[in-house]
């Protein structure tokens, strides 16, 4: 096995995102003193929907390093992924701090209920080996157990943080926001997982590991990315969705649908013949990850939403 140092930086994407993040609570905390009451309860919804749409962005970040180290191990032009595995990794631990314990860069206050404490807890537990794991492989470490951990622990990570977001979604609609608005919010944002889940199984079966159920899960996640797409589209009552309020919702969403019609059929034809090439994986994995960046615009607007627009 291979060991050599690395000095990872965040990536870029991920950098910026909670960046915006951390400057739309600054924005809005900045109003808090000199509003009234009907203000106040905007601020607080803005900061609940935050806390979801934060919350909800583990759950990719989940999926994002399993993808990341399973296509650092052919060895080929690895830097890129063994730097965005690195960077979900430490992106990830430091937001579960944040949801926790509070991060007023990142707009968060400590959890608030005896259940979401509990919830966020459980994801520590679960967490803690998979994280270190990613950043042994990351560090070119590319120990089997590792990839083992990796491979066996990161859906369990992923159910346990879907949870806790559950949780958080509950405690938000009972108290400071529109309990549509928030698990409007609470799905949109599931779509970024969902988004990276595709591109980690078909690097699984493309390097020939875990086949049997990557198969089967590209296709239930392929179609409830579908299913939810529509749903946010157009609005779904009975799915708890409403339908983009604003323009700008509108359009990121049409963006997604656009580029989610392009790579449909070639989702479908590995799913028809149970593997895929290299440059066809590379080339997916591309379109998931513009998909990735359209969607978490769209739901960075979804949980700015304050009702009146």
């Amino acid at each position: 096995m291979t060991r050599a140092a690395i000095t990872g930086r965040k990536s870029v994407f991920l950098g910026a995102l909670r960046g915006v993040l951390a400057l739309s609570f600054v924005a809005v905390t900045c109003l808090a003193p000199t509003v009234g009451a009907a203000d106040t309860a905007a601020v607080q919804a803005a900061n609940a929907q935050t806390r979801i749409n934060l919350a909800g962005r583990q759950r990719m970040l989940t999926q994002r390093m399993t993808k990341a180290v399973c296509l650092a191990l052919p060895g080929k032009a690895d830097a890129q992924w063994r730097e965005q595995a690195l960077a979900a990794a430490v992106t990830f631990e430091e937001t579960l701090h944040g949801l926790r314990a509070g991060s007023p860069e990142a707009g968060l206050a400590p959890a608030q209920t005896a259940q979401e404490r509990a919830a966020l807890e459980t994801v520590q537990e679960v967490s803690a080996a998979f994280t270190a794991s990613v950043k042994q492989l990351a560090s070119r470490d590319l120990h089997s157990v590792a990839m083992q951990i990796v491979i066996a622990r990161n859906l369990t990570v992923l159910t346990r943080m879907n949870e806790a977001v559950g949780v958080i979604e509950a405690n938000a609609g009972r108290g400071d926001s529109d309990p549509v608005v928030a698990a409007t919010i609470n799905q949109a944002g599931r779509q970024r997982m969902l988004s990276q889940r595709m591109a980690k199984n078909l690097c699984l079966l493309a390097v020939d590991l875990d086949r049997e159920r990557s198969l089967k899960d590209l296709s239930q996640s392929a179609a409830l990315f579908s299913d939810t797409l529509d749903g946010l589209l157009h609005g779904n009552a009975a799915g708890n969705l409403l339908a983009p309020p604003t323009p700008g919702i509108a359009a990121k969403l049409g963006q997604v649908s656009d580029m989610w019609r392009s790579l449909h059929p070639v989702i479908a034809q590995v799913q028809a013949q149970g593997t895929i090439g290299e440059a066809e994986l590379l080339d997916a994995v591309a379109q998931l990850d513009r998909i990735l960046v359209e969607m978490n615009a769209a739901v960075t607007l979804w949980a700015a939403y304050s009702g009146s627009s």
